[in-house]
């Protein structure tokens, strides 16, 4: 009889016991976002514009980090001349998300981003409803909601099904990332979003 693999003799798991589709890829997550309250009013378009966006929504392929750490720090409570550690019943807040996605050939995915933060403080004038068409005339204080939306992340399994989801409540853009071109290399151009987020919810589909 054959010696067990390595594998089996520590877990007692056969690995042909599992397809080898049944693994998870770096490439099969999905980021899906509604434009919030602020983007939409500048949705006005059916064309490309300087001032204006097309979409909706957006989907992007991404990868990089999709999810974050989930912490829940422990507290440490001295007991006979011991520590005693325990739950804090406390998370830390978030670090910002930085997702790595592909440019479509129209830039229409990386355009979105940059009036979204160009919203957020405007290039020109620094401020942060300079583009707003109702705001123009008039400009005044807007809730943090008409610029944060929520971020949907999707795991997909061999099949293209969706399996998870992690929901980015109250996002923000941060930064956008460089493009970086080189004509000698065939690889699809690609940039990056980081966000800042209030809370993430996370549910098996």
């Amino acid at each position: 009889m054959a010696e067990p693999t390595k594998t089996h003799a520590m877990t007692g798991y056969d690995p042909m016991d599992q397809s080898v589709l049944n693994k998870s890829r770096a490439d099969k997550f999905i980021m899906v976002m509604t434009l919030p309250k602020a983007m939409r009013e500048i949705n006005i378009s059916s064309q490309r514009a300087n001032d204006s966006i097309m979409q909706h929504s957006l989907q992007f392929s991404v990868y990089g980090i999709v999810a974050p750490a989930i912490v829940v720090d422990p507290v440490e409570i001295p007991f006979s001349g011991q520590s005693f550690n325990f739950t804090s019943f406390k998370r830390p807040d978030y670090s910002n998300i930085r997702v790595d996605f592909k440019l479509d050939n129209e830039y229409n995915n990386y355009w979105v981003i940059y009036k979204w933060l160009n919203l957020c403080n405007n290039y020109k004038e620094g401020f942060f409803y300079a583009e707003r068409p109702a705001l123009r005339h008039g400009p005044g204080l807007e809730p943090y909601s008409e610029y944060a939306t929520d971020i949907t992340v999707y795991g997909l399994d061999e099949y293209n099904e969706k399996k998870i989801q992690f929901t980015y409540v109250g996002a923000v853009p941060v930064s956008l990332g460089e493009i970086s071109y080189n004509y000698q290399s065939s690889d699809e151009i690609s940039s990056s979003l980081e966000f800042a987020f209030s809370q993430l919810h996370t549910k098996l589909l």
